[in-house]
């Protein structure tokens, strides 16, 4: 998971990976890029649609409000890192 900094939140037996902005080492990259927060992350991925996206190698959750992107940073430690969430149009 290379230079960055991560915000890491627990959930339902679940370790989640928030990167924060490296240009605002203070502020996560969802809420800098989208204005989005962790809340509107977690409720996507325990309530939205998985699909796996194998061009980007990564899992797209999205329900009528939001999409997250992310993938297991190790899948049988559960832990998932956050790539971006935002909103939908």
């Amino acid at each position: 998971m290379g230079k960055y900094n991560w915000k890491i939140i627990k959930r339902e037996g679940i370790t989640f990976f928030f990167k924060y902005e490296p240009d605002a080492p203070d502020l996560l990259h969802i809420y800098v890029r989208h204005l989005t927060t962790i809340s509107q992350a977690l409720y996507v991925w325990f309530n939205g649609v998985t699909v796996r996206n194998e061009k980007y190698n990564r899992f797209e959750t999205s329900t009528d409000k939001c999409c997250l992107y992310w993938d297991w940073k190790n899948q049988e430690k559960k832990e998932v890192m956050i790539i971006t969430c935002f909103g939908r149009i």
